[in-house]
């Protein structure tokens, strides 16, 4: 879903490289079509309230249906962000520690590289050049 400004040019239908606002003062009712019929199509309420007073025909062609279509939009949009930042909050649980640690993760690798042959991992303070040197590479 994209949402439209009025700089926005239509890359589709009939209005296609026109920008929103050149439709809004040519055919203002192709927005209110383009609201209901296309998914990816989407305004902002707020930038349509404002536009209604820039270009009055807009007040005449949006429909109830299509300001039940914006709104729902908007949540849509709200609930996919709402979503990314979740996701975003989860990795930087992750990366802070709170799930496996970088700390255990270089612990595993150090076992897994040793066998226990070069001593255990917190007598090398985690440096993995010290053990890259003590294993002669």
């Amino acid at each position: 879903m994209r949402f439209y400004t009025l700089d926005t040019v239509f890359t589709f239908g009939r209005h296609q490289g026109q920008t929103v606002a050149e439709v809004l003062a040519e055919n203002p009712g192709y927005l209110n079509f383009c609201l209901q019929v296309l998914d990816h199509f989407a305004l902002q309420r707020a930038d349509v309230e404002a536009w209604q007073q820039q270009f009055p025909k807009l007040r005449e062609q949006m429909t109830g249906a299509a300001w039940q279509k914006l709104d729902e939009k908007e949540r849509q949009l709200q609930a996919e962000l709402a979503r990314e930042q979740e996701a975003e909050d989860d990795y930087d649980s992750y990366d802070s520690g709170d799930y496996y640690s970088r700390d255990d993760a270089d612990r595993d690798t150090f076992d897994a590289l040793t066998d226990g042959q070069y001593g255990d991992y917190d007598d090398f303070n985690g440096d993995f050049d010290s053990l890259r040197d003590a294993m002669g590479y």
